[in-house]
C-alpha cells in the first residue's frame, strides 16, 4: 500500500507539515503514517532548552490528533506508529520497515536554536533516508495558518463531542439494549392492557403478571451491570 510517512513532534514546523503532508497523500491516494518517537536517551541542558523554546510548540497540542483529524477531515486513511529511541534512526528505521515512498518533516526558517534542533534532524533524515524526503521550511503565513487550524481541528466543540460519542461502540450497544427494554417493555404494558386474564394467571404462587414485572426488572438490572462493566473495560482499553 503506498503510504506517507510524517514524523510529528507537536512542534508548529511539524504543524505546518501536517498539512502539506494530509495534501500530499490525498492527491496521491496513499495512507499518511504518522510517527511519533519518544526519546529515551538522557538529554543535555541545550537540548532540553531547544525542546522547550526553540520547538515552538503550541502548548498542550498533540502533533498526532492533529494529524489523525486534518487527514479524517481529507478522509485520508492513516496509520500511526509510535517508537522510542534516537529521532534520526527511528525516522528512518519506520520509512523502511513500512515502505514509505515519502518523507516529510519540518524545519525551522528561523536562526539559533531552532535551526540547531531541527535543521540537524531534517539534514540527517534527507542524508540518510532510504526514499525521497520533502522539508517543510514554514513561512510566517504558513505558521499563522497552522495555529488557526489548531483550534478549528483539535479543540473539542459540542457538537464534535457528541459525534465522537456516536461513533463508539459502546454508544452503539447501549442504543440496542435500550431498544430490546423499551420493545419488552412495551410489550408487557400492552399484554396487560388487553390480555388481562392471561396475567390473572397463577405462576409460582403469584399471578403471571407480577412474575413477568418482577423478571422485567431483574433482567434491566443485570443488562444495566453488564453494560457498565463493558463500557469501563473499553474505557481503559482506549
Amino acid at each position: 500500500m503506498r503510504n506517507i510517512l510524517l514524523p510529528t513532534d507537536g512542534s508548529t514546523p511539524a504543524m505546518v507539515a501536517t498539512i502539506k503532508a494530509v495534501e500530499m497523500a490525498k492527491e496521491r491516494g496513499a495512507t499518511l503514517v504518522i510517527l511519533k518517537v519518544v526519546e529515551q536517551a538522557p538529554r543535555v541542558d541545550i537540548e532540553r532548552i531547544a525542546e522547550a523554546s526553540a520547538l515552538m510548540r503550541p502548548a498542550g497540542e498533540d502533533g498526532v490528533k492533529y494529524a489523525e483529524e486534518l487527514a479524517a477531515m481529507d478522509k485520508v486513511p492513516t496509520k500511526v506508529v509510535v517508537r522510542e529511541g534516537p529521532v534520526v534512526g527511528e525516522i528512518i528505521r519506520t520509512a523502511e520497515e513500512e515502505g514509505s515512498e515519502l518523507i516529510v518533516l519540518g524545519t525551522s526558517s528561523l536562526k539559533g536554536l531552532n535551526r540547531l534542533y531541527l535543521g540537524s534532524v531534517a539534514k540527517a533524515v534527507v542524508s540518510q533516508a532510504p526514499t525521497s524526503v520533502v522539508v517543510i521550511k514554514p513561512t510566517p503565513e504558513e505558521i499563522k495558518h497552522a495555529l488557526t487550524l489548531i483550534r478549528e481541528v483539535v479543540e473539542e466543540s459540542p457538537e464534535k463531542a457528541v459525534r465522537s460519542i456516536i461513533r463508539t461502540r459502546q454508544f452503539r450497544i447501549g442504543v440496542y439494549l435500550f431498544a430490546a427494554y423499551a420493545i419488552g417493555y412495551a410489550a408487557f404494558i400492552i399484554t396487560g392492557s388487553y390480555f388481562k386474564d392471561l396475567f390473572k394467571t397463577t405462576l409460582l404462587g403469584m399471578n403471571l403478571g407480577t412474575v413477568v414485572g418482577i423478571l422485567i426488572i431483574f433482567v434491566t438490572i443485570a443488562l444495566a451491570v453488564g453494560f457498565n462493566w463493558y463500557a469501563t473495560r473499553a474505557e481503559e482499553a482506549s
